[in-house]
């Protein structure tokens, strides 16, 4: 779902990236009080694979690419400010570097695939710090996925809209619907990947996301 480079209109871009710097800076500062020395490792090896991930893309409307998101997977298993910040450094490099999504519009892409999703992978992250996971867990992690997915499809759409990007013959209705279709195929696959994963992560690494955060934890349990 990166918007590529030319299609925002500055008043859109700009109150995006506004936002998303907020959201970023405040994600900052919550980080430094809840990330332990177990999950820096969990950190580098989950932005590597969603890095990875993000990299297979295919267009669907113009100026747009569909794609596996991630931010909903990070939001689980890091909790919502450390997801939002590997997300923005996973886009920052994309953008920056492989071109892939316009820098101008980096605090859309951040808003769309790495804030929405990390806050709703957040609260789903509950369910699976519980003693025990039953198909409850499973399938509001697998909804929970493709509906991210969903949502960072239409608020791409909503934003082209506002800038009046959309072709000229394409109404919003339809743009929504070409694009949400489109992006169920996807969010049954991002449902699904996270479901794996998680499942995975917490049979091997299961103290980097149970562990206490935060230097004051530490601290107490030196």
């Amino acid at each position: 779902m990166h918007i590529a480079p030319g299609f925002l209109s500055p008043p859109v871009w700009a109150t995006m990236a506004a936002v998303s710097g907020a959201t970023v800076a405040a994600s900052l500062a919550l980080a430094r009080r809840r990330v332990g020395e177990r999950q820096v490792p969990l950190m580098g090896v989950m932005g590597a694979f969603i890095f990875a991930a993000q990299m297979v893309n295919f267009p669907v409307l113009p100026g747009t690419s569909g794609h596996l998101g991630g931010g909903f997977l990070l939001g689980i298993l890091l909790g919502a400010p450390v997801s939002v910040i590997v997300m923005a450094s996973i886009l920052a490099v994309q953008a920056l570097v492989f071109q892939d999504g316009g820098v101008e519009a980096l605090g859309a892409n951040l808003f769309v695939m790495g804030i929405v999703p990390s806050l709703l992978g957040a609260a789903v992250r509950r369910l699976w710090l519980r003693p025990k996971q039953g198909i409850v867990t499973y399938a509001v992690t697998f909804f929970g996925g493709a509906v991210a997915v969903l949502l960072g499809a239409t608020g791409v759409i909503l934003m082209l809209f506002l800038s009046q990007s959309l072709p000229g013959s394409v109404s919003l209705l339809q743009a929504i619907t070409v694009m949400d279709v489109i992006h169920m195929g996807i969010g049954a696959v991002e449902g699904a990947v996270t479901v794996a994963v998680v499942k995975f992560v917490l049979a091997t690494r299961r103290e980097a996301i149970l562990s206490p955060a935060g230097p004051a934890c530490e601290k107490g349990s030196a």
